[in-house]
Parts: structure tokens; sequence; C-alpha cells
């Protein structure tokens, strides 16, 4: 076989076909937000420290090449549960609250399948979209979609308000409430507001989540009903706030910045640009360095909720029959070209870290083939022995016997993005174009659209796109 099949490769434990009686496996689903893959030590940055997640990484499957459909949260979320794209499923901002109850109907979300099919649903913390920090300091859900849990859990957090030592490393304008009494409309939801919490960190929404889960976790081992546990975390999503002894490995003056090229915005079209760092405040190495510092101590505060998370199923003997997936909702600019944060089409921000563990896995595997959010939810169910349901638009990669995706795409709400094997293609509603060869240019420093030299390969790129766009919005 040519190909590894998928990121769920060796995963024979629970064939869809087979005669023979087994039990159900366990699900734990865990979703970072904001979390770029380059700021995982398991995707190769040798400064931030991620234990727990590297440790999942070497007993499981890492995908090097997983895509969102979406680079901003509540869409990419809505996609990856829903199993269909956001055209389909008519999320396509943040703002949208009922929509995607409206526009499913009776077409299950993917824990809400898994209930169906006798699984308890449960959520902690933040899964479909939530705004950070106001939802967390109000201690409410969002725009859940009820029909998926059997029961769920929201924690109220501090975040910004967190006691410690604090930075504002970005430009906002911060609004005061002394009275912390106001959760929406404060400035915090984009700023680079880093605080240094001099507790263990306790009362953050992270942990509270992580000891839910765990108390879920004992309830569950003795009644013996099979679980999907979904266990939601907000960092490393701004305010960056992580108790002190996470910010203390880390030194700004000796972060890394990433590669920069002279005039690099110059190729690159008004409406590829995301946030700018010299244009909303985080104009100095110095501020940039500091961003990077509070990011990863946000970082390696989640991945020790994570260790705790693994500890508990060793310790309650449900490893062995658990499958575990850890994924972001989408990618994360960390300043290359300068960008920071989401929305972009580039790689940096469209891909994601997603990493999975479990029964019949084989351990310390890698696999560069391609993958999109939406592959997630028919994938797991044929793992756990369920037919998948007609509406998912994803691919199961479980049985796939070669290699079933030969491009990947996004949207976001200025355009559209097609990643093939050699190329990335970004074309945008005002009609502007990037084009890059990600063989001899992985970190996209020359856009080559209006180079007559790839004029061959823009038509094939924009044929291929086309298509897609065709198949998407045939299917409502």
């Amino acid at each position: 076989m040519k190909h590894l099949l998928c990121f769920l490769l060796c995963m024979t434990a629970f064939p869809a076909s087979s005669d023979e009686k087994r039990s159900p496996p366990n699900v734990l689903f865990i979703i970072a937000d904001d979390l770029a893959a380059n700021a995982l030590g398991c995707y190769g940055n040798e400064q931030v420290l991620t234990p727990n997640i590297d440790r999942l990484a070497a007993r499981g499957f890492t995908m090097d090449r997983a895509y969102c459909q979406y680079p901003v949260c509540g869409p990419a979320r809505a996609a990856l549960l829903s199993g269909l794209y956001p055209q389909q499923n008519s999320v396509t901002h943040n703002g949208a609250r009922d929509t995607l109850t409206a526009a499913l109907g009776d077409r299950p979300t993917l824990p809400q399948y898994f209930k169906q099919n006798g699984y308890t649903t449960a959520r902690c913390g933040k899964l479909y979209h939530m705004r950070v920090p106001g939802d967390i300091t109000a201690g409410v859900s969002g725009p859940d979609h009820k029909a998926s849990w059997t029961e769920a859990y929201n924690f109220r957090g501090p975040e910004q308000w967190t006691p410690g030592k604090t930075q504002m490393l970005s430009g906002e304008k911060i609004k005061p409430d002394p009275e912390q009494n106001k959760h929406y409309g404060l400035g915090y939801g984009t700023a680079f507001f880093a605080v240094e919490d001099p507790t263990e960190g306790a009362e953050q929404h992270d942990a509270q989540a992580t000891g839910k889960a765990i108390e879920l976790m004992s309830s569950y081992k003795q009644d013996g009903t099979p679980f999907f546990l979904a266990v939601g975390y907000v960092r490393p999503h701004v305010p960056l706030v992580a108790p002190k002894k996470y910010y203390e490995p880390y030194h700004a003056e000796l972060m890394r910045l990433p590669d920069q090229v002279e005039d690099d915005l110059a190729d690159i079209p008004r409406a590829g640009w995301s946030r700018i760092g010299s244009r909303s405040g985080t104009g100095n190495d110095g501020k940039r360095r500091a961003v990077l510092r509070a990011y990863y101590a946000s970082v390696s505060f989640m991945d020790a909720q994570v260790g705790r998370l693994l500890d508990e199923l060793e310790k309650q003997g449900l490893a062995d029959n658990t499958l575990i997936v850890l994924m972001s909702d989408h990618g994360y600019h960390l300043g290359e070209h300068d960008f920071w944060q989401k929305l972009s089409l580039h790689e940096e921000s469209s891909r994601i870290p997603l990493i999975a563990a479990g029964p019949g896995i084989e351990p310390g595997k890698r696999w560069n083939g391609f993958m999109e959010a939406v592959d997630i939810y028919p994938s797991m169910c044929v793992f756990a022995g369920l037919p998948i349901p007609e509406h998912c638009m994803g691919l199961d990669l479980v049985t796939a016997k070669d290699n079933p995706r030969q491009t990947v795409y996004t949207m976001s709400n200025r355009g559209h993005l097609l990643r093939s094997e050699g190329w990335a293609y970004m074309r945008y509603k005002d009609g502007s174009e990037e084009l890059y060869d990600m063989k001899n240019d992985p970190k996209q420093f020359t856009n080559m659209a209006k180079d007559p030299a790839s004029s061959k390969v823009l038509d094939r790129m924009r044929d291929v796109l086309d298509e897609r766009l065709k198949q998407i919005e045939a299917k409502p």
C-alpha cells in the first residue's frame, strides 16, 4: 500500500463489519482554542514545553497536514461537529447563535449521533462557539447545540480579572470595569493582554473543566455506559492567562521569532492580510517576543490539563478502550508575515494540530497526507462501528485503501483556499489571488499568481477550486 491510510491508522479494533461482539469504545474529545500546530513540541517547536500532548502523540497518531474549514472559531467548530461545510450549515461568522440548529433540522451532530447510538455525551467547557473572555467571565453557554449533549457544564473563570502581573502587548483600548460585572465590549477579545496568575490556577476555566471531566470519568466507569466526553479548553486564546509557574521557564529575550523577508506584504493582496503586528500595537521585537512568551505559557498551562485527563484515564483503567482525539479549532499566526492570530488563509492559520490515540492505533506514527476537519465525523463513526450519516460531507479515512484527498479546502469571509501537494492557492472576493510553491517556498514568501511562468498551474488550481465549490454548493 503506497500511502498511510489516515490519521486513524490501524484502527481495526472496532470494524463496522465485524461479527465479533465487542465493547463500544469510549471517546475523549479534546479541543483547544487558537492553538497553532507549530506551537507544540510534537510538531517540531523546540522552545515550547508540551510534555503531555507530546506523550499523547508518542502513543498515538499525529496528522501533519490537517486543515480547518474556516479560520475562525464559530464556523470552524460548527463544520467539524456537523460534518458539513460552512456554506451548508449556514455558520459563516461568530455571531451566528441558533443558526446551526435551524440549518441542521433532524440531521445529528457528531456528539448527538453518538448519543442516539447509546452513548452518554457530555460537554465540559467550550465545544461550540463561546465568546472569550465574555462568556467565560459570565459563565454562560454561548450558542451551544443542546441536542448534542446528555449533560453540559459551563465554568466561570476570572480571565483578565485574575490577580497578578499584567502586560498589555497590543494597541487595543481596554475599558476598565472595577466592579467586574460587565462581560462584553471591554476590548479583551483580541488584545494581547497577558496575566501571570500567582496561584496554581484552580479557578481558571480550563482547570475547572478538567476537574469536572475527571469526576465524570469516574461515574461513567461505575455505570458502564460508553461515553463521548468532550472537553473544550479556552487557552491559548487571549487574554493570555496562566499561572506564574508556566511563565517562568520562558524568557522573552530568548523567544525565537519566525523568519521574515523585506517588504513581505508587497505581493500579498490586501484581502489576504491578517492582523498586522506593526499596525495593531505589537510593532517591535520586544513586544513580539513577550507575546510569544505569554502564548507559550498559556499553551503549557493547557497542556498540563491534558496531562490530568490522560492520567485519570490510566487511573480508571479506561485508556485501553478509549479513543482520544486532540485538536484545535483552527490555526494561529505567531508573527509569520507579521500576521498575528487567525482569519488568514495562509498555512499557519488554516492548518491545525490533530492527534489520535486509542485501541488499535499504532503508536508513534505520523501521516503527511491531507485531511479536512469535516473528515473527523465520518472517521470517528467508522472507528466506533457506527454507520456514517448520509449528510456527512467528509471522507471516511479509516477504511480508505489509498490517500483519498488530493486537495483540501478552507474558506473565510474574504475568499477561499485550495491546498494541493505542491501548491497553495487563495482567491478572494475582490478578484485578487495568491499562489505559492509549497515545495520550494513552504513559508509562502513569494506570491506567484502574477508570474507568467505559473499561468498553467494557476489555471489548474482555479478549475479545481471551481469544481470543489460546485460540489459543496450543490448539497445544501
